[in-house]
C-alpha cells in the first residue's frame, strides 16, 4: 500500500505538468477542508442560521411594536390636545352642581370644531366624540352640525368600555372588541378614550365622571404596520390587547387556521420578549410577545417551525451552491494561473525586445521561483538595475552641466541690475535727495530679498511681477516718473513658476531703450498674458521709440566672453532667452516685434508648470 502511494506522491511532486499540478493542489487546499467542515459542522451551522434569523425577527418585530408606540402615541396627544382645550376644561373639569347652566359661547365652540377637525386627520383619526352626562348637562348634542357630530349623551351608549371605567383607576383606555356595533359603524373600530370628572367639592373623595373624549381611529391603521412584515412564509402576526384576544392580525386568509395562544402562554410570553418554542394544538410554532407601552396592547408573532427550518436549510443549501460556483472559479483560474509559467518566459522575451526603444525596464515578478525561468528572470531584473544606474548617472551629470549653464546666466544679470540701481541711488545722494534715497534703499531691499532670499533660481509669476513692480518704483524715482507699469495677467497664471530676474530685463529694455529714447520721455509699460494648452504666453509692450529693423534681427544674438565683459547694452534680454531656452528647449524663449516710432512687443513662451523644477 505504502509503495503505490509513494509513485503516486512521486508523480504528483516531480513529475506532473504545472497546470494541472497547481489545478489539483487548488482543489486539495481549497474544496476539500471546506467540504469535511460542512459535513461535520452541518448541524452546527443549522443551528446557528435558525438563532440568526430568530434574532433578526426580534429585532424586526420591535421595531413594528416601536412604530405602533409611536402611532398610539400619536392619537393620545391628538386626544391631550382635545382634553386640555380651556373650552373642554371649562366646560367639564367644574362642580356638578354648575353643570346645568354650563354653556360655551360661540367662538368656543367653533375654536372647539376647529381642533376637533385638526385631531382627525383621514389618514390616521376617523372621528372624535365627547359623551356627556346628560343626567346633569342640559342637551349639548344640539351644538353639533351637519358636517361632524361631536357631542352625545351617556343614554345613547351601550359600550362595555364604560363598565372597564367602572372598576378602573386609570382616566384613559385604548379599546377595541369593547366597542359597540354603532360606534364601530359611525365611529371607528379602535379607539383611545378619556375619562374627564366632576371637579369635587367639600371634602368629596369619590370622583364622578362629567364626560369621556373618544378618539376613533380604524384597524388599517395597524394593518398598515404589520401586513408587509411577514419575512418567513406562513408567520402569523397580529395584535392582542392585554387578555390576549385577537386586535388585528397581519394576513387574516392566510393564518386563519392558527390556533389561538393559551392564557399561560401569553403570561409567559409578556416576561421573555423573545422566541420561546411552544405548540399549539399539535402544531409546533416558535412564538414571542412585544408590549406597546402605554396602550396595554401587543404585538405577537407566531412562526411554524417547520417553515423556519425550511429557510435555515435553504440559506445552507444556499451557501454551499455558492461555495461551489467558487471552488469551480477557483479551479479555472488556477488553470489560467498554471499557464503563467509559460508566459513568463515570453514576457522575458518581450522585456528585452523593448531595450531597442528605450531603457529596459524590469520584469514585475511576485514569485520569481527558483527553477530556470526564475534564474533568468532574476539575472535580467540585475541587468536592467544595471544599466538603469549607468543612464541615471549619466542623466545627472547631463543635467548637472546644464544648471551650471543656468546659473551663469543667471549670474550675469543679477549684477548687470545692481550696477544700475546703485548708479541711480548715487545719483539720488549727489542730489541731496536723502528721502528719496532711503526710499530706494528700502526698495531694493525688498527686491533683493525677493530674489535672494531662496535658493531656487525659479519662483512664481506672482513673485517676479512684484520684482518687476519694485524695479519700476526704482527707475521711477530716478526719471521722475517717466513710465506708468501696468500688469495684467489673469489669477490662474500667477502660481506657475518662471527663472527668477525674467521680467526685469525686458522692462528695462523696454524702459531704457524705448520710452527713454522718446522726446517727451513719458510712456507706459503693459505685461499680460494667457495660457495656451500646454504653455504660457506672456506679452511684454510698450510705446516707446521701438527698435530699428537692422537691430531687431541681433537683439537676441549669443553675445561673446569678451562682449559680456565690454558691452552690456542688450545683455540681459539676450541672457533671459538663453535661461529659457536652456531650462525648457529650444522651443521657448522670447521673440519680438517692433515698429519705429510707435513700440515694441516682446512675446515670452515657457511651459506651464506649478511646481518649481529642482535646480
Amino acid at each position: 500500500m505504502k509503495h503505490p502511494l509513494k509513485r503516486l506522491l512521486h508523480y504528483y511532486i516531480y513529475d506532473m505538468k504545472l497546470k494541472k499540478k497547481l489545478a489539483v493542489s487548488y482543489a486539495i487546499l481549497f474544496m476539500l477542508p471546506m467540504a469535511v467542515v460542512t459535513v461535520l459542522m452541518y448541524t452546527r451551522f443549522f443551528q446557528i442560521v435558525l438563532n440568526n434569523t430568530l434574532q433578526s425577527e426580534e429585532a424586526f418585530h420591535a421595531q413594528s411594536a416601536l412604530a405602533a408606540e409611536n402611532l398610539m402615541t400619536h392619537i393620545s396627544y391628538a386626544s391631550d390636545t382635545l382634553t386640555d382645550a380651556l373650552s373642554v376644561q371649562g366646560l367639564f373639569s367644574i362642580p356638578k352642581e354648575q353643570a346645568k347652566t354650563s354653556a360655551l359661547s360661540r367662538s368656543q365652540l367653533d375654536s372647539l370644531y376647529n381642533q376637533a377637525r385638526m385631531a382627525a386627520e383621514p389618514s390616521l383619526i376617523r372621528s372624535v366624540r365627547i359623551y356627556y352626562d346628560d343626567s346633569s348637562y342640559p342637551r349639548l348634542d344640539v351644538w353639533n352640525n351637519g358636517r361632524q357630530i361631536l357631542f352625545s349623551p351617556f343614554s345613547s351608549l351601550d359600550s362595555q368600555w364604560i363598565s372597564q371605567f367602572k372598576v378602573s383607576e386609570e382616566d384613559y383606555l385604548f379599546c377595541s372588541s369593547s366597542l359597540s356595533e354603532t360606534e364601530r359603524e359611525t365611529c371607528g373600530n379602535l379607539a383611545y378614550i378619556t375619562r374627564l370628572n366632576y371637579l369635587p367639592q367639600n371634602g368629596e373623595t369619590e370622583r364622578e365622571t362629567a364626560a369621556y373624549v373618544a378618539v376613533y381611529f380604524s384597524r388599517s391603521s395597524l394593518q398598515e404596520l404589520i401586513a408587509n412584515r411577514r419575512s418567513i412564509e406562513g408567520e402569523y402576526t397580529f395584535f392582542a390587547d392585554q387578555n390576549g384576544r385577537t386586535i388585528q392580525t397581519g394576513d387574516l386568509k392566510t393564518n386563519k387556521s392558527m390556533p389561538a395562544i393559551p392564557p399561560e402562554l401569553f403570561e409567559q410570553l409578556k416576561t421573555e420578549e423573545e422566541f420561546l418554542p411552544a405548540e399549539l394544538n399539535g402544531i409546533r410554532v416558535y412564538a414571542a410577545c412585544f408590549p406597546v407601552k402605554d396602550s396595554g396592547w401587543y404585538l405577537i408573532s407566531l412562526i411554524p417551525r417547520e417553515k423556519l427550518q425550511a429557510v435555515g436549510a435553504s440559506t445552507i443549501m444556499n451557501f454551499i451552491g455558492l461555495y461551489a460556483f467558487i471552488s469551480l472559479l477557483a479551479l479555472f483560474l488556477a488553470y489560467l494561473l498554471s499557464r503563467s509559467f509559460a508566459d513568463r518566459i515570453i514576457h522575458v522575451a518581450l522585456q528585452m525586445e523593448s531595450i531597442r526603444s528605450g531603457r529596459p525596464q524590469p520584469l514585475i515578478l511576485e514569485q520569481a521561483g527558483n527553477d530556470e525561468i526564475g534564474i533568468l528572470s532574476g539575472a535580467y531584473n540585475f541587468m536592467t538595475a544595471e544599466i538603469n544606474e549607468l543612464m541615471d548617472q549619466q542623466e545627472q551629470a547631463s543635467k548637472e552641466l546644464q544648471k551650471a549653464q543656468f546659473r551663469a546666466l543667471q549670474a550675469q544679470i543679477n549684477p548687470h541690475f545692481l550696477y544700475n540701481t546703485l548708479d541711480m541711488i548715487n545719483w539720488l545722494a549727489q542730489s541731496g535727495q536723502t528721502g528719496q534715497v532711503s526710499e530706494a534703499i528700502q526698495a531694493l531691499t525688498r527686491f533683493y530679498r525677493l530674489t535672494l532670499g531662496r535658493k531656487d533660481l525659479l519662483s512664481s509669476i506672482r513673485d517676479e511681477i512684484t520684482h518687476v513692480s519694485l524695479y519700476m518704483q526704482l527707475q521711477n524715482m530716478r526719471y521722475n516718473h517717466c513710465a506708468s507699469f501696468i500688469a495684467d495677467v489673469p489669477p490662474e497664471l500667477l502660481d506657475f513658476t518662471i527663472p527668477k530676474l525674467t521680467f526685469q530685463p525686458i522692462v528695462e529694455n523696454a524702459l531704457l531703450h524705448g520710452i527713454l529714447m522718446k522726446e517727451e520721455k513719458k510712456g507706459s509699460i503693459l505685461l499680460t498674458g494667457w495660457r495656451e494648452d500646454n504653455d504660457i504666453i506672456l506679452v511684454i509692450c510698450d510705446d516707446g521709440a521701438g527698435i530699428p529693423p537692422e537691430k531687431l534681427d541681433t537683439l537676441l544674438d549669443e553675445p561673446n566672453t569678451e562682449g559680456a565683459l565690454t558691452s552690456t547694452r542688450h545683455i540681459g534680454v539676450s541672457n533671459t532667452n538663453l535661461r529659457l531656452k536652456s531650462l525648457y528647449g529650444e522651443g521657448f524663449g522670447l521673440s519680438f516685434t517692433s515698429v519705429t516710432g510707435k513700440g515694441t512687443e516682446v512675446t515670452l513662451k515657457i511651459p506651464a508648470m506649478q511646481e518649481q523644477m529642482p535646480l
